[in-house]
């Protein structure tokens, strides 16, 4: 994978089914892959949510630009019931995204 992202954010741990569901139907509807996404991995500890997409090239231009989309506003809509900004200072979606500190590969 060339690019990786990781968006971190507050969940009910209760809710976590919900936010799978949500993503498993968006995931149907061709966004992704539109947007050049290859592979989401959700994660929940305690109440931490973390949202890992990885993809051929930065694909957060594009992301951005989806945010018109239906299908985009659909699943941004039901997600948004159940997670909330990790920070106060949250104020758009690049603000939940985790800065990498240190990568190896082997």
């Amino acid at each position: 994978m060339a690019y990786r992202a990781l968006m971190v954010l507050r969940m009910d741990p209760d809710d976590a089914e919900h936010v799978a569901a949500a993503f498993a139907e968006h995931d149907g509807t061709g966004l992704p892959e539109e947007i050049g996404l290859s592979r989401r991995v959700l994660f929940r500890f305690h109440d931490l949510y973390m949202h890992l997409i990885e993809a051929d090239e930065d694909i957060m231009p594009k992301l951005l630009e989806a945010r018109s989309d239906p299908r985009f506003q659909a699943v941004n809509s039901e997600v948004g019931k159940y997670l909330t900004p990790y920070s106060s200072q949250w104020q758009q979606l690049t603000d939940s995204k985790a800065e990498v500190i240190y990568t190896w590969e082997a």
